[in-house]
């Protein structure tokens, strides 16, 4: 790319601002603050360019950037913001967004579309939500001039379900090293009642493609082992009727819990399950690994594609097999370590620097097709 072709303006479409931290805004502000450092350390690849973050002026939520400016600024407002005033606002320059939709037009859009979840498993998903968003998706594939999914896998999901074109679609990996740069507190194993290496952690969810059931089950198959289920869950699951009753006491349901208590309880756990379906990228099995937790996961969706040979598979349909899966860690500790030292060398591989330099040469190329 020449001289003349740098990107010039770039802006980012800010309304991941408006709410909670999610999976999608995590992607959008370590992107931004990897480009932001760059910037500041006089990256080449930067010279010229000026990165702006627009966002609704209800926008509760900042970010730690100094090189890159955030911008709150309504033309019409409300819910016509991301579909009209973005488009307008940014018109001059080349867009990124990050959460999956986007302007009803823009000349120079790049969209991330992380995944067809919402096609795959539609029942996972309320009606009113799936009526909305399954079509703003498709918008914003048929729009936008680049579409960046976050895995192979995810890539031919949105071939197949209409929403992007090959030719449109670019894969870049998550980066997953932000849990490293927590320390974690073991404290919250004393809250709880867990013992090191006492416990098989999961992340509790209600959708159906995150197959949790098979946990459960797997439980009451596993005899006289003293192993305790930790589940992260927001309700007290406990209370709750079917498979999840099987466990008995030896459920233990952990909520509100800090970055820090994460990194902890993967740390400390005998092993991190995850039996989804389907998931767009392998997000929480590399944050278990990078932590030094093995992971035991199913051999469906991007995982085999992300994760290779370095964590255990299960049969998603088998409680069996996921009781001797886990099983087989209690009764070999060799097994642990060899997995540990493994899964954290090829998690390390994924990080999100690598992710927005990948990112910022998507930007370059479509800046430089005018």
């Amino acid at each position: 790319m020449g001289k003349d072709d740098k990107p010039g303006k770039v802006y980012v479409n800010g309304r991941f601002l408006r709410g909670p931290i999610t999976g999608t805004s995590r992607v959008a502000e370590e992107v931004l603050a990897a480009w932001d450092a760059a910037i500041r350390a006089g990256d080449a690849r930067f010279a010229g360019a000026s990165i702006e973050v627009l966002c609704p002026s209800d926008a509760t939520r900042s970010l730690p950037l100094e090189a890159i400016r955030i911008r709150r600024r309504n033309l019409l407002g409300g819910k016509f913001w991301e579909p009209v005033d973005l488009g307008l606002l940014a018109w001059t320059g080349t867009l990124v967004n990050f959460a999956n939709v986007a302007p009803l037009y823009h000349p120079r859009a790049l969209t991330y579309v992380h995944d067809a979840q919402m096609f795959l498993y539609p029942e996972s998903y309320p009606s009113g939500e799936l009526f909305t968003h399954r079509p703003l998706m498709r918008v914003a594939g048929c729009m936008s001039r680049r579409v960046v999914t976050v895995s192979e896998f995810s890539s031919q999901m949105l071939q197949r379900f209409g929403i992007a074109p090959a030719s449109k679609i670019a894969v870049i990996h998550n980066g997953a090293d932000h849990i490293v740069r927590v320390a974690p507190d073991a404290s919250v194993l004393a809250r709880f009642g867990l013992s090191p290496q006492g416990y098989v952690l999961m992340l509790g969810s209600a959708f159906p493609y995150k197959n949790v059931e098979v946990i459960y089950r797997a439980f009451a198959r596993m005899g006289e082992s003293r192993l305790k289920l930790a589940v992260i869950a927001r309700a007290d699951l406990r209370k709750a009727v079917g498979a999840v009753q099987e466990v008995g006491d030896r459920l233990v349901v952990v909520s509100g819990v800090s970055d820090a208590d994460l990194r902890a309880l993967y740390q400390n756990a005998l092993v991190f399950v995850q039996p989804a379906r389907t998931e767009g990228f392998a997000m929480t099995q590399l944050e278990a690994l990078n932590s030094g937790a093995p992971v035991i996961t199913c051999a469906l969706g991007s995982m085999p594609e992300v994760l290779g040979d370095d964590v255990v598979y299960a049969d998603a349909d088998s409680p069996g097999d996921w009781a001797e899966a886990i099983l087989r860690f209690e009764r070999d500790p060799r097994l642990r370590e060899e997995m540990v030292a493994r899964g954290q060398a090829m998690a390390a591989r994924y990080t999100w620097r690598r992710t927005a330099d990948a990112l910022w040469r998507e930007v370059e190329r479509l800046a430089s097709r005018g």
